[in-house]
């Protein structure tokens, strides 16, 4: 599959992982995105950018990154700095995804009181998501 950020200065092609969407409610997310960020996990090593001269990547925690055009500030991956977890902006993929449906929210304890999902997805705190991708 291929994607983009919103200029289109920044391309890639990715190969999706399954077809569940995941929401972080974090704090990190909802203030780069002015909501929440629905993303899609991909198969370890298969991002591959075909255009990356304004591909930013912040360092954003001891354990994590995001990625983002610096032309158009669209967010397109966050990832474990070891690589072994990538994710992307579920929206940023070119063309509509067949069977994609809600299964996680993350963060969910830092998820303000003024929304709510209707469907019904697994929850996980911040301290359950933390401890799977950081074990110490």
């Amino acid at each position: 599959m291929n994607g983009q950020c919103l200029c289109g200065e920044t391309t890639f092609e990715v190969e999706l992982k399954n077809h569940d969407v995941h929401v972080c409610h974090c704090l990190m997310c909802r203030r780069q995105t002015s909501g929440v960020i629905m993303t899609v996990d991909v198969v370890k090593g298969s991002l591959n950018f075909l255009q990356q001269k304004h591909l930013s990547v912040f360092n954003s925690s001891e354990w994590g990154e995001r990625g983002f055009c610096n032309a158009c500030g669209t967010t397109i991956f966050w990832r474990t700095k070891d690589h072994s977890y990538c994710n992307i902006n579920a929206f940023s993929l070119n063309e509509p995804v067949e069977g994609l449906h809600l299964d996680m929210e993350i963060f969910i304890d830092s998820k303000p009181d003024f929304y709510t999902f209707q469907n019904d997805t697994k929850k996980l705190t911040g301290a359950e998501v933390v401890a799977l991708f950081n074990p110490e």
